[in-house]
């Protein structure tokens, strides 16, 4: 499946250009004498407005300050403050795209693993994660851990205590294709399993304890891409049918 990843900074870059234009054309095609003080105080309007959109004001009250001394440079520069003012608007701009541009940057960089929506660089550091979100796990709580790598996920519903709902999938975005761990030999009942406000009743077959599914969270993280999961796997309408969701 292919995602459109949103880039934001791009309208606040083309605004900034369509400002910094505007500006430009006001400079070449109204004839003035100080063309050259116009320009340099577009550079500078431009530079500043970039700078502190972009890393901000160390201290509150430095903001006043600014504000003060850019309403003076416009008075003092009377019919040429609008190179000022022009430049330091598209410098605002710019610099809130230059923000963005780097914080979407970070987003792309995403950690290969994901233990509850917390980044992981390395399985081991994921299985640590995972393992101890299990083993806390409170059913009447958020009563949910899932481990993600790529578009495979690792997903467990219920708690320690009644037991844990247990499904996987190698492509998170195909609904038709998660499976449910199940248990052979187990009496035909159903359990209930809590999972916050949510409660269902499942067969009591599809409910293990903590050991099992530890086992399957370690096979999981040994090869999360697999699309063949072995017997102990069920897919299909029940696997999907049985995930406990909050939404």
């Amino acid at each position: 499946m292919t995602t459109t990843r949103r880039r934001p900074w791009k309208g606040a870059l083309i605004f900034s250009g369509v400002v910094l234009l505007a500006t430009i054309a006001g400079v070449v095609f109204v004839p003035r004498e100080r063309v050259l003080l116009e320009v340099g105080a577009m550079l500078a309007g431009l530079g500043v407005g970039a700078w502190l959109t972009r890393f901000g004001v160390p201290r509150p009250w430095i903001g006043s300050v600014v504000l003060v001394l850019f309403v003076a440079v416009c008075v003092i520069l009377g019919s040429s403050g609008y190179a000022w003012f022009g430049g330091f608007f598209a410098g605002t701009l710019a610099g809130v795209a230059w923000g963005r541009a780097v914080a979407n940057r970070t987003v792309q960089a995403a950690a290969p693993w994901t233990v509850d929506a917390k980044g992981f660089t390395t399985v081991e550091e994921a299985r640590s994660a995972a393992i101890a979100a299990l083993r806390s796990l409170d059913s009447k709580k958020s009563g949910r851990v899932s481990v993600e790598h790529g578009s495979a996920r690792f997903e467990v519903a219920g708690g320690v205590d009644p037991g844990m709902v247990c499904h996987r999938n190698a492509d998170s975005t195909d609904d038709d294709s998660w499976a449910v761990l199940q248990s052979a030999g187990v009496a035909d009942e159903s359990v209930e399993v809590p999972m916050g406000d949510v409660q269902g009743f499942m067969p009591a077959r599809l409910v293990h304890d903590l050991a099992s599914v530890e086992t399957a969270l370690a096979d999981f993280l040994a090869n999360p891409e697999a699309s063949s999961f072995g017997p102990e796997w069920v897919v299909g309408i029940e696997a999907e049918s049985t995930r406990l969701t909050t939404h």
